[in-house]
């Protein structure tokens, strides 16, 4: 994204916490998030690093109740959403932003056909209001077609059980992407399903985006779905980015250690034995490290590491939270 570019999605020094018994789970710790219209973005990082929660707090979907932001803004458009009402976020839900969830069989409801489900979404759309019931039916048919799902009509009456993981992914992706959108939020899409049906939802998801000129937010833990799907990679660690850049430059340069450890546990095809991991597990978020949240697991970590809070530094296009990283990129002494 560029000066001239403003962003359809800015997310500022997010902070969340979770409310447990008698405490607070610090999870998202000032969250810096930038997606220009039509851009894909990755958010990518180890189950439990916050990615999920940070997409679900754009869309409101966290129980008011059981969560606080002391600190932060979500632009959407320039609009803060943190100071919707729910009734605005409803309609920011139906008419801007979709979002395809990581389990597709806990996002569909078992008691309703699939065409129930998807003529509900399309009649409560911005889009879809006004038209007829035989209008919005031939809407449904026309997504279930365009992802690759034979025989729709018959498809229409089944109910979500009577479907495979890799259909109830398509009739997820189609009901994020059959009324306009301008940000598609897909949240580990493939994960649940084997490596074939994986690779064919992703090149139908990336098809679709670019056929329909929206932004998209990739969230993921493999390192090679957000470099074959993404124009900027955001690295996160324990609910804060340490990393973020153009995909090609975090592939070729990998500044932060975190990121340098996700690189090199990454299986090689021409094998060499078992990669390297990194030591240690995320921190615990009732009591996270008062400085730097990957100082107990980073090589390089100092004193000042373990005290203070590394800023998200622009080193030309290429951000990094790392005291052990110089204006120029190069590793430096601490």
């Amino acid at each position: 994204m560029t000066e001239s570019t403003p962003a359809l999605l800015q997310i500022e020094g997010l902070k969340l916490w979770y409310k447990v018994y008698k405490n607070r789970a610090k999870v998202l710790d000032g969250v810096d998030l930038s997606v220009a219209p039509g851009q894909k973005v990755g958010l990518v990082g180890e189950a439990g690093c916050g990615k999920t929660t940070t997409v679900k707090s754009v869309l409101g979907l966290l129980p008011r109740g059981g969560c606080e932001i002391p600190a932060g803004r979500i632009l959407y458009e320039g609009e803060d959403i943190l100071g919707l009402t729910e009734k605005e976020l409803t309609r920011i839900r139906n008419s801007q932003i979709a979002m395809i969830h990581q389990e597709p069989a806990a996002a569909l409801n078992p008691v309703f056909t699939v065409g129930e489900q998807m003529m509900d979404v399309v009649r409560y759309s911005a889009q879809g209001r006004g038209y007829g019931k035989k209008e919005r039916r031939e809407i449904v048919l026309g997504a279930i077609r365009d992802v690759l799902i034979p025989d729709p009509e018959r498809i229409f009456h089944f109910y979500p059980n009577q479907l495979s993981g890799g259909m109830k992914q398509r009739i997820c992706i189609a009901m994020a992407v059959m009324t306009e959108r301008r940000l598609l939020i897909a949240d580990e899409p493939g994960t649940a399903l084997d490596v074939t049906i994986q690779s064919q939802i992703h090149a139908m998801l990336e098809e679709m985006v670019a056929q329909r000129g929206m932004a998209l937010v990739m969230i993921t833990h493999s390192l090679g779905v957000a470099r074959e799907m993404t124009d900027v990679i955001n690295i996160m660690y324990a609910g804060t980015i340490v990393e973020s850049a153009v995909s090609a430059e975090v592939f070729a340069h990998p500044l932060h250690p975190y990121t340098q450890g996700l690189m090199e546990a990454v299986p090689r095809l021409r094998g060499g034995g078992i990669q390297a991991g990194i030591y240690g597990s995320l921190p615990d978020y009732l009591a996270p490290p008062p400085g730097c949240r990957f100082a107990p697991r980073c090589p390089r970590a100092g004193d000042r590491c373990r005290a203070e809070k590394p800023a998200l530094a622009d080193l030309s296009g290429h951000r990094v939270a790392c005291f052990h990283v110089g204006t120029d990129g190069s590793a430096k002494c601490q």
